[in-house]
């Protein structure tokens, strides 16, 4: 499946892309030929994971961007077309958690979830899709979670309840995008645990506990890996998907079967 076009290499976002899955999927998309732009509040971060990329002699460039930002959306958006002409994909990875009884979670840790999970998504993809328009074509994937099938028994009501947004978000705009050859798909991941217990280390036994029982209820019984979903995520890009929209992809080892 050919992943350039006649002017070069396609060019494809991907947001929270400093660690985790966003650079699983970036280094993945750079592997497969894409010019890609990684976008993240830790410019840094961002930074490190481009010179990685280019390293592997992939093609990458960093943003240090905060995605809930209306107007620092359309800046950095804004000069990515101005650079290179064209975004051909876009991965609205971005995302943050918030764990706690419900009860417990304050007004501001609801509305940072909403912002972080939920409205960065909308944001970059209306900053988006004026230029997919124009070129009559363009592909979306966005990031969700199995949990918006299963719920959680532990406490994640806000962040469940945005990407559940997500879902919903994708299956309306696959509607309204696809006359003008847009396609917007998502991906459901499971429990990937890379990254987690470096983050907050206290959490590091719990969190030890939630894959083995994830694992447990899991239709393939070992824990999830980056490449699990970057490769469903690549192939959402690539002309083979072209006729594929509006679709939730659950990549989580058959945990939503339960």
């Amino acid at each position: 499946m050919p992943l350039t076009t006649e002017t070069g290499a396609r060019t494809v976002v991907v947001t929270g892309a400093a660690r985790g899955l966003g650079l699983s999927y970036a280094e993945r998309l750079a592997r497969a030929g894409f010019r890609v732009a990684l976008l993240d509040v830790d410019s840094e971060g961002a930074t490190a994971a481009a010179e990685r990329i280019r390293a592997a002699d992939g093609a990458a460039d960093a943003y240090g961007v905060d995605l809930t930002v209306p107007d620092e959306v359309k800046e950095v958006f804004d000069g990515l077309l101005a650079t290179s002409g064209q975004i051909d994909c876009l991965i609205n990875n971005v995302g943050r958690s918030v764990w706690g009884p419900m009860e417990d979670i304050a007004f501001d840790a609801w509305s940072a979830a909403i912002a972080v999970n939920l409205t960065s998504t909308w944001l970059c993809t209306q900053a988006v899709v004026p230029s997919m328009k124009r070129a009559g074509k363009g592909k979306i994937v966005n990031v969700s979670t199995t949990m918006v099938s299963l719920g959680h028994p532990t406490g994640a009501a806000p962040y469940v309840a945005a990407k559940a947004g997500i879902v919903g978000l994708t299956r309306t705009l696959a509607r309204e995008l696809g006359p003008f050859g847009i396609t917007v798909n998502a991906v459901a991941p499971g429990l990937v645990p890379m990254d987690k217990a470096a983050v907050d280390p206290d959490r590091a036994a719990g969190i030890a506990r939630m894959i083995d029982t994830v694992v447990g209820q899991q239709a393939i019984p070992r824990v999830e890996e980056p490449g699990d979903l970057a490769g469903v995520v690549e192939f959402l890009v690539s002309d083979a998907a072209d006729f594929v929209t509006g679709q939730v992809l659950n990549v989580d080892g058959g945990w939503a079967l339960n």
